[in-house]
């Protein structure tokens, strides 16, 4: 039945969106900058929403490695409606795990939902920009803000601090692992680059150009909207409302066949009492 539900949320979604209405739509739902939302996807992925990284478990159109979406998910999950997924996800000492595994990939398997992978960029970019705050005292530039999207916060306040009191020290020895997941990043050819070098290659402002109006995205993406759509839609019917708008393709409503499915599986107690 879940695989009949997922088929038909799937086959309602389009396989095109775009990403600056999404973009737009997680700004104004998470309170981020927009042109830096753009700025960050177009960077890290030119707006593929089924971008996998090589050399890390960096996925989707944000390129969130794993550890960072659990603990988004975990921590914002249930203000988007994905309250079931975030209640999956627990803390484990410093780590985020999912018990169960076949749950945990079909978290996971949401950073390839561009919606969902734009609301918890959004939320990522509020939480480094408070560490980045209190660990500089003044307010982060966008371009430190793009520093702590690709390492980490509190390593982005390392590197910020170690480019200014020792410049010329060289950033794989200050980050060896992010260095082997990112030799091009921190090596310029063979020529290893010092951590004043490395905050100026990533802080440095590149223009957004020829954003797509749409962009076509592979079935991974379709099925990964529709696990989303599906988790949202359920959480809605457990609170009495009987349809709702899909967030993976803007303006798309579930049809009365899928409604009947999810009200037959998902629908309060109280609802199926009048029914019965």
């Amino acid at each position: 039945m879940p695989d009949r539900i997922g088929n038909a949320l799937a086959g309602q979604l389009q396989n095109t969106f775009s990403p600056s209405r999404l973009i737009s739509d997680a700004a104004s739902a998470t309170g981020a900058n927009f042109d830096f939302l753009m700025r960050t996807a177009a960077r890290e992925s030119n707006f593929d929403a089924g971008a996998r990284a090589s050399t890390s478990s960096a996925s989707g159109m944000f390129q969130f490695i794993e550890q960072t979406w659990l603990a988004m998910v975990a921590r914002h999950g249930e203000r988007h409606g994905y309250g079931d997924m975030a209640a999956s996800v627990r803390q484990d000492g410093s780590r985020f795990v999912v018990d169960d595994p076949a749950r945990r990939q079909e978290i996971l398997d949401m950073r390839f939902d561009p919606r969902a992978a734009s609301l918890m960029a959004g939320e990522l970019t509020a939480e480094n920009a408070a560490i980045l705050r209190s660990a500089t005292g003044r307010e982060p530039t966008t371009g430190e803000l793009y520093a702590a999207h690709f390492l980490g916060a509190s390593r982005a306040a390392r590197l910020i601090e170690t480019a200014h009191t020792n410049p010329d020290m060289r950033a794989d020895a200050l980050f060896p692992d992010a260095a082997s997941a990112n030799r091009r990043v921190f090596f310029d050819g063979a020529q290893p680059r010092s951590a004043s070098q490395l905050l100026s290659f990533l802080t440095r402002e590149r223009p957004v150009a020829n954003v797509p109006e749409t962009v076509t995205a592979p079935r991974m993406v379709a099925d990964a909207q529709a696990g989303a759509s599906l988790q949202r839609v359920r959480e809605g019917l457990r609170a009495g409302v009987s349809g709702y708008a899909t967030g993976g393709a803007p303006g798309a409503v579930l049809s009365p066949a899928v409604v009947e499915i999810l009200n037959t599986l998902d629908m309060p107690l109280r609802s199926r009492a009048r029914r019965s």
